[in-house]
């Protein structure tokens, strides 16, 4: 578990520690073995269920308490959570409780990502090694990859679009916030691929990470403003740099060149 996340759970249960006391506590093991009449480590604190001494990280957060930990570990709650699933899953159609719910649930999903960001991160990169998480991410690559191809458009790179989006500035403005990305930037494909946007110049654009992950996977809250703004951009950057777009520009020439001949021939 990231150094950071350990500490920042140590400063919510009011836990203050000297920079020797941090580091001597990081080298410390997650579950401590249990003694007779033991005390407990500043730092830790004894599962009611299952009676493990584990570091306050390996607790869920909950608010109400003294120390902003449950009182039973992440383990013994998630064994309580699949617990209580199958008692009751018969009692609840989730599929229709999910669509029923799908804007609360996945606005609920991407606060948890942000909040939890490099926890998961870290979970995700454990995934992603193992057998399982290799064939899935194997063949998420492969469909995406198909995605791209079948609606490839007007060629780009990386370095184009933070010109294009710069506006003739330094730094590029987020298409979704209209702020200047100082930070971390990523690209985004402004009408998902997933719902027929094209991979094309015209459809890419610099953004926020953060915007980025607060956008919905299907991009129902882009706004047509939006779209022709950056359909804007893109026409005014290639017609000032129609050598970067030959496939385009070599086609319009040879229109051109060809309309004397016709005319001649006609008359």
């Amino acid at each position: 578990m990231p150094d950071d996340v350990q500490i920042e759970r140590l400063k919510l249960a009011g836990i203050l520690m000297s920079d020797k006391e941090e580091k001597e506590y990081l080298s410390k093991p997650d579950i401590i073995p249990v003694t007779p009449g033991m005390v407990i480590p500043k730092g830790y604190k004894r599962c009611t269920k299952c009676g493990t001494i584990a570091k306050l990280y390996m607790f869920n957060k909950n608010t109400q308490s003294k120390d902003n930990c449950t009182t039973q570990c992440k383990e013994c709650q998630k064994q309580n959570a699949h617990k209580s699933y199958d008692a009751n899953r018969h009692k609840r159609n989730y599929k229709k409780y999910y669509q029923e719910n799908k804007e609360a649930k996945q606005a609920q999903s991407r606060q948890y990502y942000i909040t939890h960001k490099a926890e998961m991160q870290v979970k995700h990169a454990k995934y992603r090694s193992t057998t399982k998480g290799k064939k899935a991410m194997s063949k998420a690559h492969k469909k995406r990859a198909k995605l791209l191809r079948d609606n490839a458009g007007i060629p780009y790179t990386r370095e184009i679009l933070i010109e294009r989006d710069s506006q003739g500035g330094e730094i590029p403005i987020c298409y979704l916030c209209g702020e200047p990305i100082t930070g971390a930037l990523q690209l985004d494909h402004v009408i998902p691929v997933a719902m027929g946007g094209k991979d094309c110049f015209t459809n890419i654009a610099c953004v926020h990470d953060t915007c980025n992950l607060r956008k919905s996977k299907d991009g129902r809250e882009i706004t047509t403003e939006q779209v022709e703004t950056i359909n804007s951009l893109s026409e005014e950057y290639m017609e000032s740099h129609q050598d970067l777009f030959p496939e385009i520009f070599a086609v319009a020439e040879t229109e051109v060149e060809q309309t004397p001949d016709t005319f001649e021939a006609e008359n």
